[in-house]
């Protein structure tokens, strides 16, 4: 699947998904700069989402460019995919998307320099499902060394900071279903 058709198609499964579960949801299709779908509640707050999307969660989010602000989201879907050599995909599961306050997201992300002289700032995707949920899945003892210095924590990772900023959609569900 080509990069623009994974995050289109991460936009409208995530789109579906919030209609399934009642909301008043439209989607920009391109044309609204670091907005992919946007929430209208039922006291008119407006909820923006920017979504980013992956075939698997092996690589990682490296030149994220996503505005700061209380009612912006940031959606990482993992579409459990894959590509063979000989270019056929195979799906390994339904989809699954971690939301995070854009306000959040430095506590996850880091600025990065490589040695070429190239920057951005990003995060390894395998971190959401370890930050969240603990297990290790995928991950390395470097990449957790790595996090931890990247963003200074000498006493560790307090997970359970990081399992209220990391929401499942279930999550972003019971915070929000009050207010359709």
């Amino acid at each position: 699947m080509a990069k623009e058709q994974t995050g289109i198609s991460g936009e409208f499964w995530f789109f579906s998904q919030l209609q399934r579960l009642g909301y008043e949801a439209y989607i920009t299709l391109g044309n609204t700069k670091g907005i992919d779908i946007s929430v209208k509640l039922r006291s008119n707050t407006i909820l923006t989402f920017e979504v980013k999307s992956k075939q698997n969660f092996g690589g990682s989010f490296w030149n994220l460019n996503i505005a700061k602000s209380k009612n912006h989201y940031a959606v990482f879907i993992d579409q459990k995919s894959t590509k063979s050599i000989s270019g056929k995909t195979t799906i390994h599961g339904e989809p699954v998307c971690y939301i995070v306050n854009s306000t959040d997201l430095d506590d996850i992300a880091f600025n990065w320099t490589s040695s070429a002289k190239a920057s951005g700032y990003g995060f390894e995707a395998k971190l959401l499902w370890y930050l969240k949920f603990q297990d290790k899945k995928s991950i390395t003892k470097k990449n957790i060394t790595d996090f931890c210095n990247r963003h200074s924590l000498s006493k560790g990772i307090n997970f359970s900071h990081y399992a209220k900023i990391i929401l499942t959609l279930e999550e972003f569900e019971d915070m929000y279903y009050k207010q359709k």
